[in-house]
């Protein structure tokens, strides 16, 4: 299992936080309300997968439910959607067991694949009518 969720760490960031700093180059280009546009898609997409990421996850305590927040890690380009709760006993960060385990229930990959095709169209949109408004 851990050999697979590095793999799978290492394949995620290369797909997606290696892919960011050449599209800003190039949203930049236009200009930087174009930036902001793409930025504040991006933010408003992220925020519903947190909300339905929430609505997913089994509930016993609600520890994991409050701990799943988004955090900006490329200055509003790119966001991980963590979900950090601990066991107080121990303080093992049990959501990813919850996520990756075969016994586990996943809650944050399905609500990210829910909403991907929905951001990217957002974000597509929001730098079409930034480029059209112009500065």
């Amino acid at each position: 299992m851990a050999r697979s969720r590095r793999r799978y760490d290492r394949e995620f960031q290369r797909g997606y936080r290696g892919a960011v700093r050449p599209y800003l180059n190039m949203l930049r280009e236009k200009g930087e309300h174009v930036v902001a546009a793409a930025k504040n898609a991006l933010k408003e997409g992220v925020d519903q997968v947190v909300v339905d990421a929430k609505s997913r996850v089994r509930v016993d305590t609600g520890r994991l439910k409050e701990s799943i927040k988004a955090v900006d890690v490329e200055n509003g380009a790119a966001y991980e959607v963590q979900a950090n709760a601990r066991n107080p006993k121990d303080q093992i960060v049990y959501g990813q067991f919850e996520e990756f385990a075969p016994w586990g229930h996943p809650f944050l990959m399905p609500a990210l694949e829910a909403h991907a095709d929905a951001i990217r169209s957002n974000i597509r949109q929001a730098v079409d009518e930034a480029i059209q408004r112009g500065s």
